[in-house]
C-alpha cells in the first residue's frame, strides 16, 4: 500500500492522454495501480471523447494518486502538454491508453536516474501485442552510443514506441520538450530527435512496456505520416538541427523514401511512392545505390 506521503509528493507523475479510448483504458490505469513501485501520481487527460471514457477513469479516482482532466479535443500532443504543466513528481512517464505497463516497469526505470543523475531519460525494450495483448515479438531498443544519428536515419528502430517507454526528468518536459502540438503520429519521432541530440539516455535491454497493435492504428494513415515527416524535415533545416551539408540530405532524403515505403506497402499509391522515391534521389543521389542493393537482395530471394 501507499503512504500519505507518497500520496502527496510522489517521485513519477504517469500521463495516458485518452480520446475514445472506454475499450481498453481500464486495463491500462490498472498496469500502473498494479507497479511494484507505489510513489506515483496517474494524470489521464480526457481529449474531447464522445464514447465512455471519462466514465471509466472516475471509476479509479477513489485511488486518491488519480486525477482525470478533461479538455476540448486538441490532439494527442496537446493532450500529454496538458498533464506535463500539471505533473508534480521529479520524473515523468507517459503511457497511450491502450498500452501496458509490466509490474516492474516504473521502479526499474526509476532506479536507473536515480542511481545515475547524469542520465537525462531512460527507454526500454517493448513487447509488440495482438489486441488482446497476447505476446508476438520484442521489440529491441539500441544501445544510446550514436543514438542521435540512429534515430535520424531511422534504419532500424531506436526507441520503440516512445510516448508509453521513456521516463524523463520532469523539469526537462516542462522546460524545454513539450510535444509539437503540429504533429500526430510522427510527434514521438521527433521527440527521439530533440532529445537524442543534447540529453543523456540510458538503455534497459528488456521488455517492460506492452504495446498493443490495434486495427485502424494511427501509425497506418500513411497522409497524416507524409505530412508529419515533411514538417519534421522543415524544422530540421529552420532550426538547424542537421547543419546543412552531406548528411542533412541524407538523411531528408531517407526520410522521403520511409514516406515513399508506407505509401507502397500500406496504401498501395504507386504514384505517390515514386514521387517521394524520385524526390529521395535528387537531394541525395547515393540513395539510388541502397536501393539497388535492395532491390537486388529482392530479386535474389524470388529467384530461390
Amino acid at each position: 500500500m501507499y503512504n500519505q506521503r507518497e500520496m502527496n509528493t510522489p517521485e513519477i507523475s504517469v500521463i495516458i492522454p485518452a480520446y475514445n479510448s472506454a475499450k481498453y483504458l481500464a486495463e491500462s490505469i490498472l498496469s500502473v495501480i498494479n507497479q511494484s513501485f507505489n510513489s506515483w501520481e496517474l494524470i489521464v487527460v480526457d481529449d474531447g471523447s464522445t464514447d465512455n471514457t471519462a466514465e471509466i477513469a472516475n471509476n479509479y479516482l477513489t485511488d486518491q494518486r488519480i486525477t482525470l482532466i478533461r479538455q476540448l479535443n486538441k490532439g494527442v500532443s496537446a493532450a500529454r502538454n496538458a498533464g506535463i504543466k500539471i505533473a508534480k513528481a521529479k520524473f515523468i512517464t507517459f503511457l497511450d491508453a491502450d498500452d501496458y505497463y509490466l509490474p516492474h516497469n516504473l521502479q526499474e526505470k526509476y532506479n536507473v536516474l536515480v542511481k545515475n543523475s547524469s542520465v537525462d531519460f531512460v527507454y526500454c525494450d517493448v513487447m509488440q501485442c495482438d489486441e488482446k495483448l497476447n505476446d508476438i515479438k520484442i521489440e529491441k531498443g539500441v544501445e544510446t552510443d550514436n543514438l542521435f544519428k540512429k534515430v535520424l536515419l531511422w534504419q532500424v528502430e531506436t526507441i520503440p514506441t516512445l510516448p508509453s517507454n521513456i521516463m524523463i526528468k520532469t523539469a526537462l518536459m516542462k522546460e524545454h520538450y513539450l510535444f509539437d502540438e503540429r504533429l500526430s503520429n510522427c510527434a514521438d519521432r521527433y521527440m527521439k530527435i530533440l532529445l537524442s541530440k543534447d540529453k543523456a539516455a540510458a538503455y534497459i535491454p528488456k521488455a517492460l512496456v506492452k504495446y498493443r497493435n490495434t486495427p485502424g492504428s494511427m501509425s497506418k494513415k500513411v497522409g497524416l505520416l507524409e505530412q508529419d515527416e515533411l514538417y519534421i524535415a522543415k524544422r530540421i533545416i529552420e532550426e538547424n538541427i542537421i547543419p546543412a551539408g552531406m548528411f542533412r540530405r541524407k538523411v531528408i532524403a531517407n526520410m522521403y523514401l520511409i514516406i515513399a515505403g508506407s505509401w507502397y506497402k500500406d496504401a498501395g499509391k504507386t504514384g505517390r511512392a515514386i514521387r517521394f522515391t524520385l524526390m529521395a534521389i535528387l537531394i541525395y543521389p547515393g540513395i539510388f545505390s541502397r536501393l539497388l542493393i535492395k532491390s537486388g537482395r529482392v530479386f535474389s530471394r524470388n529467384k530461390k
